[in-house]
């Protein structure tokens, strides 16, 4: 889970798709910090492969899944505190 700066803030890789003990932390993680998907479709694991968007306030987290990883991108901080909900 190495953070990377991304146009809108920073971009991590969760995990590889496989890995549901990370997705489900991930789950978690987003709903320890009221995250809420923008489309209010529910949220399983595994993930869905694509484009998945959660309004935490007035900020946005931008989740994308393909064959190989889930990646995260949003605000610093929001990012940051994400990874340590996984984490901990």
């Amino acid at each position: 889970m190495a953070p990377q700066e991304s146009w809108g803030g920073m971009g991590v890789n969760i995990c590889y798709t496989d890995d549901i003990a990370t997705q489900t932390a991930l789950l978690e993680a987003l709903a320890a910090l009221g995250a809420a998907p923008e489309d209010d479709s529910p949220q399983e694991v595994p993930f869905p492969t694509g484009l998945s968007r959660f309004r935490v306030g007035f900020e946005t987290l931008t989740m994308f899944v393909d064959a190989w990883c889930v990646d995260l991108e949003g605000p610093d901080e929001l990012v940051r505190q994400v990874l340590q909900l996984i984490t901990a």
